[in-house]
């Protein structure tokens, strides 16, 4: 049986959580204005994505903080994770309102998230989120973006707050062969409705053509 929450006058229908569920969840600033200004907006920021997942037993897999929203990448534990996110939007707006001078809403809305149901859809989910910088042509390579998971995945850096493991566990701990995964370009993808198509190039396949033409010759 479906269930619904009621918050004012809409109706919206439950997550759906268990512990242990894995989700793929974001959320962006009102009317998409920015909600990180400065170094310091993304690292206090950090620190209360840190302190929730210590105090709800949380798994943070891959993160990524653009200027006007967030991705994250979580495994929840015994707690739902409406609540989880519930506290860091909170706490991160009271700072932000509080810094900036400003009243009112931080975030558009509650947070969205879709269930992580299988390991392909993980895999894809971890390298949407860091592949955002590059998508939004901020940096060439996903590494040279200091805000997101992608750095601690490859041990270039510790992050204190990102776990690795399950991640590199599917490459058998190579950061190459999950670096590669990541960064390979000939793939796009759909997820949780943030348009974009899967499709393959066959550029491959032309140069292949090409080459063989060329033995032929």
């Amino acid at each position: 049986m479906i269930k619904y929450r009621r918050e004012g006058d809409i109706i919206r229908q439950k997550r759906i959580w268990y512990p242990g569920a894995t989700y793929h969840a974001m959320a962006r600033g009102i009317r998409r204005m920015v909600i990180f200004q400065d170094d310091t907006d993304y690292q206090v920021f950090l620190l209360l994505l840190k302190k929730m997942m210590e105090e709800h037993e949380c798994s943070l897999h891959a993160y990524c903080l653009m200027s006007n929203h967030f991705h994250v990448l979580i495994e929840t534990g015994p707690h739902e994770i409406g609540k989880t996110f519930k506290g860091i939007m909170s706490c991160y707006a009271s700072y932000y309102n509080q810094r900036y001078g400003y009243h009112g809403h931080v975030f558009e809305g509650r947070f969205k998230s879709c269930i992580v149901k299988d390991d392909s859809y993980f895999l894809q989910t971890s390298r949407y989120i860091h592949m955002n910088p590059v998508k939004a042509k901020i940096t060439a390579h996903p590494e040279d973006y200091p805000w997101s998971s992608y750095r601690t995945i490859l041990r270039m850096t510790d992050d204190r707050i990102t776990q690795p493991e399950k991640t590199l566990a599917f490459f058998k701990q190579s950061i190459f062969y999950y670096r590669e995964f990541v960064e390979d370009a000939t793939h796009k993808y759909s997820l949780c409705g943030f348009s974009y198509g899967r499709t393959f190039t066959c550029v491959r396949l032309m140069l292949l053509i090409m080459i063989l033409c060329v033995i032929n010759i």
